[in-house]
């Protein structure tokens, strides 16, 4: 019984677990394991497109018996689009109920534990380089230890996945 009161308190220190993203060398984000179904490397060919859709839906997948749309996660944060000519491509999918949705991303990073008094809220941003088209798809943002001036921005998966987007 006692050992079992060490360990939550010891997670409640440590934080929530939170899946790293790479969007591009330099820009890393994050996204609350909870949300995360599993990551995975597709081959381009493995995407089917779409006519008439927003330039950040990179096609429909079929995984596992599920068919869902992968974004293109730098593109609709405001930066860099992922190399549309890249033989494969890097997806962490979420679900939210029966519903899956990628993210294409440039790597997939490592699990980190963040705190919820550690996350700066969005509207401190004016330190950091953020295109506006960021902002409502974040909880905030951490200084990441190993570099106090790399921020790592912490994402809120529900917001992306009930974006709707217009062409």
């Amino acid at each position: 019984m006692t050992i079992e009161l060490y360990d939550q308190q010891e997670q409640a220190i440590a934080g929530l677990p939170y899946l790293s993203l790479q969007l591009s060398p330099e820009i890393v984000v994050a996204v609350q394991l909870k949300s995360v179904r599993e990551t995975l490397v597709l081959a381009s060919d493995r995407f089917t497109q779409m006519p008439n859709v927003h330039p950040c839906l990179m096609g429909l997948v079929e995984h596992r018996s599920s068919v869902f749309w992968v974004l293109d996660l730098p593109q609709l944060l405001g930066f860099t689009p992922l190399d549309g000519t890249a033989i494969e491509t890097h997806i962490a999918i979420l679900q939210f109920g029966g519903a899956f949705l990628g993210l294409g991303v440039y790597r997939i990073g490592r699990v980190v534990r963040i705190n919820d008094t550690e996350i700066v809220s969005p509207l401190e941003l004016p330190k950091t380089k953020t295109p506006i088209e960021t902002v409502p798809f974040l909880r905030g943002w951490v200084s990441q230890p190993e570099d106090s001036n790399k921020h790592l921005y912490v994402l809120d998966a529900q917001a992306i996945a009930s974006h709707k987007l217009s062409i």
